[in-house]
């Protein structure tokens, strides 16, 4: 019988990795969007606790980001949990430094996309949080879903990011 599942490739990536890559497409999708360029490290590569930096004509803002399906899209927020070496790192950088949190409407890889005639819609919504400031021993961030990840998101980053060099913050 076929299935939705078994018609796909026999995946070489695990399905955390999975999600991983989708969660970093997503968000250079709306970078796409706005027009504005991304850079992401190499896997491994990751050693500020940010996988890719948003790039704006002033400089770059580091972003780590998370991909789930372990909450829904709607409601107040979500927690993730955090790791002390993450926060250490986010606090020594003088740009900001923002967590987005990807989540995927489905668990099953090929529920995440919908082709349909118009187009090929994504059951996912992503939500950020600056997380420069984290308090040290935090565990976890509530990341507020009133901050959903649109194009408008950048400039606000670009205006966080322009104050850090002009008024002193």
């Amino acid at each position: 019988m076929l299935t939705a599942e078994s018609i796909l490739p026999k995946a070489t990536l695990s399905p955390n990795g999975s999600k991983g890559r989708f969660g970093v497409a997503y968000l250079k999708t709306i970078c796409s969007q706005a027009g504005i360029g991304v850079s992401e490290n190499s896997p491994d590569e990751d050693v500020n606790a940010v996988d890719c930096e948003v790039q704006f004509e002033i400089g770059s803002v580091r972003v780590q980001v998370k991909c789930t399906s372990k909450f829904d899209i709607a409601g107040k927020s979500a927690s993730w949990p955090i790791e002390t070496t993450w926060q250490k790192k986010w606090q020594k950088c003088s740009v900001p430094v923002y967590l987005v949190l990807v989540i995927l409407g489905y668990d099953k890889a090929h529920q995440w996309l919908e082709h349909q005639a118009r187009g090929t819609l994504q059951h996912a919504a992503a939500f950020w949080i600056r997380v420069n400031d984290t308090g040290n021993g935090q565990t976890r961030i509530a990341i507020p879903k009133t901050q959903r990840l649109t194009a408008a998101t950048l400039q606000i980053w670009e205006n966080d990011l322009e104050a850090c060099f002009f008024s002193g913050t």
